[in-house]
């Protein structure tokens, strides 16, 4: 594995000054890397559209043409393994970024302080992502199933029905109770008694509504509600500035 970075900051000198630092932190780890520094946020987005899978991006949040947040709008629309560190001189913005589930903010004047944290965690983060995995074995099928591709999980008599997303589902002879406890993560919870879902997969939660990113819609069940909202709240949580 390669890990990617993008940089994209507007001016030149603050770009290649964060890529200086960024590969600093990034030689000091046992990995492969490659770091791609971008001046422009629509040359990025033309990158990104081209299929360039980046691991982690470093973006300055105002840029004359494609705004920090839009980038961050499309990575987690599109891109469900990349993850956004956006710099910024005004942590307004964070109420946004959460909604984006961005991975960090940083504001400018304590880049240095906060950067080789940051990148350490998010190398971290995506080697667990790409690491935990359910294995699924039956009779006529063995696969390896990323957590991360797991939207949601519903029972079907002695069945569970693992949802992924865009792919077609995958059908397990095992209850629910024992999937769960061989996921063994924080991120799949009950909100319904027969359905376990992925909070790192959910877009939004209103009143009982459990809007996935894919856009599917679930409802959860009114005593799962008052037990998994701050749970969530807490999961959400790490995405934001400690």
């Amino acid at each position: 594995m390669i890990f990617q970075c993008a940089i994209c900051d507007d001016e030149p000198t603050v770009a290649h000054a964060t890529k200086s630092k960024v590969d600093d932190i990034l030689s000091k780890l046992d990995i492969s890397y490659r770091i791609s520094i971008y001046t422009n946020s629509k040359q990025l987005l033309f990158e990104m559209d081209g299929c360039n899978q980046f691991d982690l991006l470093i973006i300055d949040i105002e840029m004359p043409e494609v705004s920090g947040l839009k980038i961050a709008e499309i990575a987690n629309k599109y891109y469900k393994n990349s993850l956004v560190i956006l710099l910024t001189s005004h942590l307004n913005y964070a109420i946004e970024g959460y909604e984006m589930n961005v991975f960090r903010f940083i504001p400018k004047e304590q880049t240095d302080e906060r950067l080789e944290r940051y990148v350490v965690d998010a190398v971290k983060m995506i080697t667990n992502v790409l690491q935990k995995s359910y294995v699924v074995k039956r009779h006529d099928l063995v696969e390896k199933v990323f957590y991360n591709d797991i939207f949601y999980i519903t029972k079907d008599g002695k069945n569970s029905i693992l949802h992924l997303g865009n792919r077609d589902s995958i059908r397990v002879r095992k209850p629910l109770a024992v999937v769960l406890q061989e996921l063994n993560s924080e991120e799949f919870v009950y909100i319904d008694r027969g359905c376990i879902a992925n909070m790192s997969n959910l877009h939004r939660l209103h009143n009982r509504e459990w809007l996935c990113e894919n856009g599917e819609m679930l409802m959860m069940s009114t005593a799962a509600y008052s037990t998994i909202k701050p749970k969530l709240l807490e999961f959400w949580s790490k995405s934001i500035v400690e």
